[in-house]
């Protein structure tokens, strides 16, 4: 009975790790991994992280799709993907080092950090997926989805790819340009 527990949770262990999305990407909502062995079987549903905020703002849709270029230009991200007919906008996967429009990364973002270096944000080679959709919402206005993740590796070692957690800055500074924008 013990070899049995030992050899499903060995089975378990190498199942969660063969499961974990490629290192470059963002996690999923939520993945289930299969796992089965001698005598027994099982499923483990993991939890991801939906990186996405949704904003209403009291703006027609078209003067918000409009005013999305100039808010990326400002903040520093170039646009990589323009879909018109679903209202999306954005990059999946603008590489950056350092800075982001001459603000420290680690501003934005929490990689780690080491004790000879300070912020890893500041030092790693950065991949930021930032996108936003533009929705009719009620009485006129729009809602305004934005997704906002990133990994990072160090640049002077081979190493995967690790996730980056927001510090909700950059969601703020983006959301408060467009309405700086709308406004106008």
């Amino acid at each position: 009975m013990r070899k049995q527990s030992l050899s499903l949770f060995l089975i378990t262990a190498m199942g969660a790790c063969a499961a974990s999305p490629p290192s470059s990407a963002p996690a999923p909502i939520s993945s289930t991994v299969r796992v089965t062995g001698p005598g027994s079987g099982g499923q483990i549903v993991m939890a991801g992280n939906d990186p996405s905020t949704v904003h209403t703002l009291q703006y027609p849709v078209d003067k918000v799709w409009r005013a999305l270029p100039a808010v990326f230009d400002s903040i520093g991200i170039p646009i990589a993907m323009l879909e018109p007919a679903s209202r999306t906008i954005g990059n999946e996967a603008f590489k950056t080092r350092s800075r982001l429009r001459g603000v420290p990364l680690s501003r934005y973002l929490d990689c780690g950090s080491s004790t000879s270096v300070g912020p890893n944000a500041d030092s790693y080679d950065v991949v930021i997926t930032m996108l936003v959709e533009v929705h009719p919402a009620d009485a006129g206005g729009s809602s305004v989805r934005h997704t906002f993740s990133a990994v990072g590796r160090p640049a002077t070692f081979s190493q995967d790819y690790s996730q980056c957690s927001s510090k909700s800055t950059l969601e703020s500074r983006f959301m408060a340009v467009l309405a700086s924008v709308l406004a106008r």
